[in-house]
This record gives structure tokens, C-alpha cells and sequence, in this order.
């Protein structure tokens, strides 16, 4: 695991993260894919700077319950509350467990013919 964040906090995000992606209807809760582990990391790894801005956001949690550290993240600061939410949203759906509970393979490839016309005269016309 990297330094972007000490265990404490990583303790605190995981407990946060529980409340933002709670275990429902057979997908797991954050925490247990490693949304404060080595999947926040990827993301962050892609996305440095949402980690100054989740720290600062945890510092609004400091000694508070998790849903009132989240709602006072989400009014007080609302930028890095989504930098914090972006961050375990991303690391959550990045998980290969949670796309494969999803039926999500990722992206895929599908070639256009340029023999073909694109289609999308009928798309375009109202804005021509």
C-alpha cells in the first residue's frame, strides 16, 4: 500500500465509505473491496490530486459520527466532498469483483465500417 494516507485515516475512510456504499441486494460494501486500500490507491494513483482534497475533507470528520461527518463534508466543503466521493465511487466500480456482480466486462471494442454511412444524419438535424 502507498503514503497517501496513514492507517487512521484509512480506518476513517473505510468507515465512511460503508455509509456511501453500504452491502445491499448481494453487491458488496466499500470496505470490502478495498476502497480504502489498494483500490483507492489505483485511483488515486491516476488521480493525485483527489488526495488533498479527501484529506481535507476528512479533517471535517474528525470525532463525529459517520453520517454527520459526511453531511457536514457534503455542506461545508463541497468540493473536496466530491473529490472524496469521486474517489470511492471510482475505486468501487474499478473493482473486478463489483463489475463481474454487475455484468460489467468493460468497454468494448466495436469496429465501424467506413464503408458504412454513421448514421447520425437524423441526430444531427435538429441542431443544423
Amino acid at each position: 500500500m502507498s503514503d497517501w494516507f496513514s492507517e487512521d485515516e484509512r480506518a476513517t475512510i473505510r468507515t465512511l465509505a460503508d455509509v456511501l456504499i453500504p452491502a445491499a441486494e448481494g453487491m458488496p460494501c466499500a470496505s470490502s473491496i478495498g476502497c480504502a486500500d489498494a483500490a483507492l490507491d489505483d485511483v488515486l494513483t491516476l488521480r493525485a490530486e483527489l488526495a488533498p482534497k479527501m484529506r481535507a475533507a476528512l479533517q471535517l470528520a474528525q470525532g463525529k459520527a459517520p453520517k454527520a461527518a459526511l453531511d457536514d463534508m457534503r455542506s461545508a466543503d463541497p468540493e473536496n466532498w466530491q473529490a472524496f466521493t469521486l474517489a470511492i465511487a471510482a475505486a468501487y466500480y474499478f473493482s473486478p469483483r463489483v463489475r463481474a456482480l454487475l455484468g460489467y466486462s468493460g468497454p468494448e471494442r466495436r469496429p465501424v465500417d467506413p464503408t458504412e454511412p454513421l448514421g447520425c444524419a437524423d441526430v444531427l438535424a435538429p441542431v443544423i
